[in-house]
């Protein structure tokens, strides 16, 4: 381990504690503060997606436009029903599918990644709704618990390659460390939850970040991108930063009924 395994730690702690200042204006704000936030994430992902398979100029403003209107039902929508998720998804897809059809390249790559994101994007909102803050928070925790196992643990301990082709910083030391860390907070959360499910439930949420970041990382492969972008310093853009949250988001969604009503 060398002096410049560590180079850009500086600025990523600086941007990191910016980011961690926004996302608690938020969760002070409430329901809705959060919400406003996912609805900027997602506008910030269309646009990095979009311009990672090349769009640019009046397409890619179009297909933020249409981002626009189409997740504007996430801000709107007050409670979780079926037309209203219905209502979410449909919209959050809608600049996908425009955007399948003015790219060049690559389309079917584009429009798996983005219905995973949307799907990502539409689980955060679920969670938001149903548990608030509280669902938020949990949700935030294991993914940052996700990134520290993969980011301190796996650059200290180094070792074997999780999945060189597609990820070639990620270790098994640090995706074990995740898995580690996430089964200990589910063991301070049991303390007062009262579940013993809470233990497997965090580690399969870490389970679903690191699937997140690989997913994300194999579309950046595919399009021979380093970064989403450079919204983040230190960290690359919006989608290398909390690319986590979306599968991280989507397993949780389907898990949280089990230990959070």
């Amino acid at each position: 381990m060398t002096a410049s395994t560590w180079s850009d730690l500086r600025l990523r702690f600086i941007s990191a504690s910016l980011l961690i200042f926004v996302f608690l204006v938020a969760v002070w704000s409430g329901v809705y503060g959060i919400l406003l936030l996912t609805f900027a994430g997602a506008i910030a992902m269309h646009w990095e997606l979009a311009r990672m398979f090349d769009l640019s100029g009046r397409r890619l403003f179009f297909v933020c436009s249409i981002a626009v209107l189409g997740w504007l039902p996430l801000i709107v929508q007050s409670k979780i029903l079926p037309s209203s998720v219905f209502l979410v998804t449909i919209g959050g897809s809608i600049p996908i599918i425009i955007g399948a059809t003015l790219i060049k390249k690559m389309r079917s790559i584009y429009l798996i990644y983005g219905v995973i994101m949307t799907l990502g994007l539409v689980s955060f909102w679920s969670i938001a709704l149903n548990f608030g803050t509280f669902g938020i928070i949990v949700l935030a925790v294991l993914v940052v618990l996700s990134d520290v196992g993969g980011y301190i643990i796996g650059r200290a301990v180094g070792g074997r390659k999780f999945w060189p082709a597609i990820s070639p910083k990620k270790t098994w030391s640090g995706i074990i460390a995740g898995w580690i860390l996430a089964a200990l907070f589910g063991y301070i959360l049991i303390q007062s939850l009262g579940t013993i499910l809470l233990i497997p439930i965090c580690i399969a949420v870490v389970i679903g970040a690191q699937l997140g970041d690989i997913a994300e990382s194999w579309v950046k492969r595919m399009t021979s991108v380093k970064d989403s972008s450079n919204l983040i310093p230190g960290h690359g853009g919006v989608l290398d930063r909390f690319d986590g949250f979306i599968g991280g988001a989507l397993v949780l969604a389907i898990t949280a009924p089990l230990f959070l009503n």
